[in-house]
C-alpha cells in the first residue's frame, strides 16, 4: 500500500511542475508581447513606423512575419549607415571652411590633410546623428505581395524602398542599399538548416 500513496506524491509533483513551467511561459509569452515593436537600431517610434511601412507597403511584406523583421532591421541599418554619411559629409564641409578660412586653397596638397584633421578634432559624427528624411508619403500596399511577385517586380520594390528610405539612385551607396535588402531578404528565405 505505501506504494500508491508514493506514486500519488509524483504524480501531484509532476503536475505542479507542470503548473509552474505553464505560468513561467505564460509570463514569458505576455513578456514579449509588450516588448514593444522590433526595433534592431533603436530608431525613434516615428522613425522605426516609417521602416516598417515601407517594409509593409512598398516590399509588401506582412507584419509579423521573420521576413519583416530582417527587412526592418535592413532598411534601419541602411537609414542608419545614410544619416551617419550624411553627417560625416557636414563635419567634412564645416572642416573645408575652417581649412579655407585658414589660408589654405583648393588644390593645396595641405588641404586634406588639414579637413581629416580638422574632423578628427572634433570628434566623429554622433551615431544617433539625425535620421535621413524617411519619405513614406502616399504609401498604399502593392496589388500583389511579396510572395507571389516576380523577379524583376522585387528588384523594382527593393530600389523604391531604398529611395524612400532617402538614398539617391544616382549615388553608388544606393546600389550597395538595393544590393544589402535582396540578400537579407533572400537569406531570410533560405535558411541554412
Amino acid at each position: 500500500m505505501p506504494k500508491p500513496a508514493k506514486l500519488s506524491s509524483l504524480s501531484g509533483g509532476r503536475v505542479a511542475a507542470g503548473l509552474l513551467i505553464g505560468v513561467v511561459s505564460i509570463a514569458a509569452i505576455a513578456g514579449c508581447a509588450t516588448a514593444g515593436p522590433y526595433n534592431p537600431l533603436r530608431l525613434a517610434p516615428a522613425q522605426l513606423a516609417q521602416v516598417h511601412q515601407i517594409c509593409r507597403s512598398v516590399m509588401g511584406i506582412p507584419d509579423g512575419l521573420g521576413l519583416s523583421a530582417d527587412c526592418v532591421a535592413n532598411l534601419s541599418s541602411s537609414a542608419v549607415t545614410l544619416s551617419q554619411g550624411r553627417a560625416h559629409g557636414v563635419a567634412l564641409d564645416e572642416a573645408r571652411r575652417a581649412c579655407l578660412g585658414k589660408g589654405l586653397a583648393a588644390g593645396d596638397p595641405g588641404l586634406p590633410v588639414c579637413e581629416l584633421s580638422t574632423v578628427s578634432d572634433h570628434g566623429a559624427p554622433a551615431a544617433d546623428a539625425a535620421i535621413a528624411r524617411i519619405d513614406t508619403a502616399g504609401l498604399t500596399p502593392p496589388a500583389r505581395s511579396y510572395f507571389n511577385a516576380s523577379f524583376d517586380e522585387v528588384r523594382r520594390r527593393e530600389q523604391m524602398a531604398c529611395a524612400r528610405v532617402g538614398y539617391d539612385p544616382i549615388n553608388g551607396s544606393f546600389a550597395k542599399c538595393v544590393a544589402s535588402l535582396d540578400s537579407a531578404l533572400f537569406a531570410s528565405q533560405h535558411v541554412m538548416q
